[in-house]
Protein backbone atom coordinates (compact mmCIF):
# COMPACT_ATOMS: atom_id res chain seq x y z
CA UNK A 1 0.00 0.00 0.00
CA UNK A 2 1.26 3.27 -0.70
CA UNK A 3 0.63 6.77 1.29
CA UNK A 4 -1.69 9.34 -0.51
CA UNK A 5 0.61 11.97 -2.35
CA UNK A 6 -1.12 14.43 0.05
CA UNK A 7 0.73 12.87 3.17
CA UNK A 8 4.24 12.41 1.42
CA UNK A 9 4.15 15.90 0.97
CA UNK A 10 3.23 17.05 4.57
CA UNK A 11 5.80 14.68 5.63
CA UNK A 12 8.91 16.48 4.56
CA UNK A 13 7.54 19.84 5.44
CA UNK A 14 6.76 19.02 9.08
CA UNK A 15 10.49 20.16 9.98
CA UNK A 16 10.38 22.79 8.18
CA UNK A 17 7.43 23.93 9.60
CA UNK A 18 8.72 23.18 12.97
CA UNK A 19 11.88 25.58 12.29
CA UNK A 20 9.32 28.54 10.71
CA UNK A 21 8.98 29.94 13.88
CA UNK A 22 12.35 30.57 14.94
CA UNK A 23 13.26 31.83 11.58
CA UNK A 24 11.12 34.09 11.66
CA UNK A 25 11.78 35.50 14.93
CA UNK A 26 15.43 35.79 13.55
CA UNK A 27 14.48 37.37 10.11
CA UNK A 28 11.95 39.79 11.63
CA UNK A 29 14.31 41.32 13.91
CA UNK A 30 14.61 45.47 13.53
CA UNK A 31 16.38 45.97 10.26
CA UNK A 32 19.42 47.73 12.04
CA UNK A 33 20.56 48.12 15.56
CA UNK A 34 23.16 50.43 16.69
CA UNK A 35 26.43 49.32 18.07
CA UNK A 36 27.63 51.53 21.16
CA UNK A 37 31.52 52.06 21.10
CA UNK A 38 33.03 53.67 23.38
CA UNK A 39 35.46 55.93 22.32
CA UNK A 40 39.12 56.05 23.64
CA UNK A 41 41.64 58.60 23.55
CA UNK A 42 44.00 57.17 22.02
CA UNK A 43 46.12 58.62 19.28
CA UNK A 44 47.91 56.29 16.28
CA UNK A 45 51.06 54.63 16.61
CA UNK A 46 54.35 56.43 14.98
CA UNK A 47 57.69 53.73 14.40
CA UNK A 48 60.94 54.44 15.63
CA UNK A 49 64.58 53.23 15.74
CA UNK A 50 65.55 53.45 19.12
CA UNK A 51 69.44 53.28 19.40
CA UNK A 52 71.59 52.61 22.50
CA UNK A 53 75.05 53.76 22.60
CA UNK A 54 77.36 52.97 25.92
CA UNK A 55 81.15 54.05 26.22
CA UNK A 56 81.25 50.80 28.19
CA UNK A 57 79.87 47.48 26.90
CA UNK A 58 76.34 47.17 28.98
CA UNK A 59 74.89 43.47 30.37
CA UNK A 60 71.20 44.69 29.38
CA UNK A 61 69.35 47.65 28.66
CA UNK A 62 65.30 47.85 28.79
CA UNK A 63 63.31 50.34 27.54
CA UNK A 64 59.56 51.08 28.72
CA UNK A 65 57.04 52.95 26.63
CA UNK A 66 53.66 52.80 28.49
CA UNK A 67 53.09 48.90 28.66
CA UNK A 68 55.16 47.49 26.30
CA UNK A 69 59.03 47.26 27.01
CA UNK A 70 61.89 46.36 24.57
CA UNK A 71 64.94 44.57 25.72
CA UNK A 72 68.70 45.09 24.42
CA UNK A 73 71.24 42.04 24.63
CA UNK A 74 75.05 42.99 24.93
CA UNK A 75 75.36 42.96 21.03
CA UNK A 76 72.10 44.98 20.03
CA UNK A 77 72.25 48.95 19.30
CA UNK A 78 69.14 49.28 17.65
CA UNK A 79 65.12 48.54 17.81
CA UNK A 80 62.30 49.15 15.86
CA UNK A 81 59.67 50.78 18.54
CA UNK A 82 55.99 52.26 18.46
CA UNK A 83 54.32 54.45 20.52
CA UNK A 84 51.78 57.25 20.82
CA UNK A 85 51.85 60.06 18.12
CA UNK A 86 51.42 62.86 20.37
CA UNK A 87 53.71 65.88 21.54
CA UNK A 88 56.03 63.63 23.05
CA UNK A 89 57.68 60.20 24.27
CA UNK A 90 58.48 59.22 27.61
CA UNK A 91 60.60 56.13 27.95
CA UNK A 92 61.33 54.58 31.41
CA UNK A 93 65.48 53.15 30.54
CA UNK A 94 66.86 50.70 32.97
CA UNK A 95 70.69 50.03 31.52
CA UNK A 96 73.05 47.14 33.77
CA UNK A 97 76.66 47.50 33.44
CA UNK A 98 78.79 44.44 34.29
CA UNK A 99 80.55 44.21 37.64
CA UNK A 100 83.85 46.80 38.01
CA UNK A 101 82.76 48.89 35.22
CA UNK A 102 83.92 52.76 36.01
CA UNK A 103 81.64 55.17 35.48
CA UNK A 104 80.05 55.29 32.25
CA UNK A 105 77.62 56.79 29.49
CA UNK A 106 74.77 55.71 27.19
CA UNK A 107 74.25 57.70 24.53
CA UNK A 108 69.88 56.93 23.53
CA UNK A 109 69.06 58.26 20.44
CA UNK A 110 65.00 58.20 18.75
CA UNK A 111 64.81 58.35 15.50
CA UNK A 112 60.90 58.83 14.82
CA UNK A 113 60.07 58.52 10.91
CA UNK A 114 58.88 61.72 10.03
CA UNK A 115 60.21 63.66 12.94
CA UNK A 116 63.49 65.00 13.86
CA UNK A 117 65.88 62.93 15.54
CA UNK A 118 66.41 63.22 19.58
CA UNK A 119 69.38 62.31 21.83
CA UNK A 120 69.88 61.94 25.68
CA UNK A 121 72.76 61.14 27.91
CA UNK A 122 72.81 58.76 30.75
CA UNK A 123 75.84 58.77 33.46
CA UNK A 124 76.38 56.09 35.92
CA UNK A 125 78.00 52.67 37.00
CA UNK A 126 76.22 49.45 38.02
CA UNK A 127 72.66 50.08 36.95
CA UNK A 128 71.28 53.41 36.05
CA UNK A 129 67.08 53.64 35.68
CA UNK A 130 65.82 57.28 34.58
CA UNK A 131 62.94 58.57 32.57
CA UNK A 132 63.43 59.92 29.05
CA UNK A 133 61.20 62.60 27.78
CA UNK A 134 61.58 63.65 24.20
CA UNK A 135 59.33 66.32 22.57
CA UNK A 136 58.42 67.75 19.78
CA UNK A 137 56.71 70.77 18.63
CA UNK A 138 52.61 70.46 17.56
CA UNK A 139 52.29 69.87 13.64
CA UNK A 140 49.08 71.32 12.20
Amino acid sequence: MTRSPLVATLIPLVPLAALGWPLARVINQKAYQAIEVEKTATAPLITADLFVRSAHPFSEVKVKIGETTWTYASDEEVKEIHFPRDQKATLLVSIVWPEHTPETAAILTLRPHGELDRSHTLWGFGEVTEEVTFTWAKQP
